[in-house]
């Protein structure tokens, strides 16, 4: 009995050793990582700092604020962006990399709106080009009057009812129209 417990005693000290060892090597790939990224050598930096990530148990904080930094160096704003900000919820105002941080978010945050921008006009550009596979069909339903031929708008005292200004009442528009009407090109037709 007192060997077995010997021997449970043993593999919980040489686990735990290993354990301290393994912890230990990955602060140290973090801290290398940290200085490849200083050295502009951002790629390197990554393969580091994901390692650790995915094999460290609880991350130092500072993790967050090289991981984002780095990310940032990538062009990986949205990326830089999280990590940046889980860093500054951790430390506060107190953290040692707070400054650079908030400069860094500052400036990822920028870069991230230019895309997003950029992005929202190539998809209003793409739209006011693309033209609507309508399958074949020659009439598609009107999207203003789905397909009624009338359109319902509130009065003062009921519901008023008009004719459907872009299918003229019949609920459909052809193929053509229909486009126009999704680039917003179609006009109106004047109620006789």
């Amino acid at each position: 009995m007192n060997k077995l417990f010997t021997v449970f005693c043993l593999s919980i000290t040489f686990l735990s050793n290993a354990q301290i060892v393994r912890e230990n090597e990955l602060i140290a790939k973090m801290e290398r990582g940290a200085e490849l990224m200083a050295l502009g050598e951002y790629d390197s930096a990554q393969v580091l700092f994901q390692f650790v990530l995915q094999n460290k148990s609880k991350l130092p904080s500072e993790m967050a604020y090289f991981f984002g930094r780095n990310s940032f160096h990538l062009q990986k704003y949205k990326q830089s962006i999280n990590w940046l900000n889980k860093y500054i919820q951790l430390k506060g105002t107190k953290g040692r990399y707070y400054e650079p941080a908030i400069q860094i978010l500052q400036f990822a945050e920028d870069e991230y709106l230019k895309i997003q921008r950029t992005q929202a006009m190539q998809f209003e550009k793409d739209l006011e080009s693309a033209e609507y596979d309508c399958g074949g069909l020659e009439k598609m339903l009107c999207p203003v009057c789905h397909g009624s031929g009338v359109v319902v708008q509130a009065g003062l005292f009921n519901e008023v009812y008009k004719t459907c200004p872009y299918s003229e009442g019949e609920g459909y528009l052809s193929c053509e129209e229909y486009n126009l009407f999704m680039r917003g090109e179609l006009e109106a037709k004047q109620e006789k």
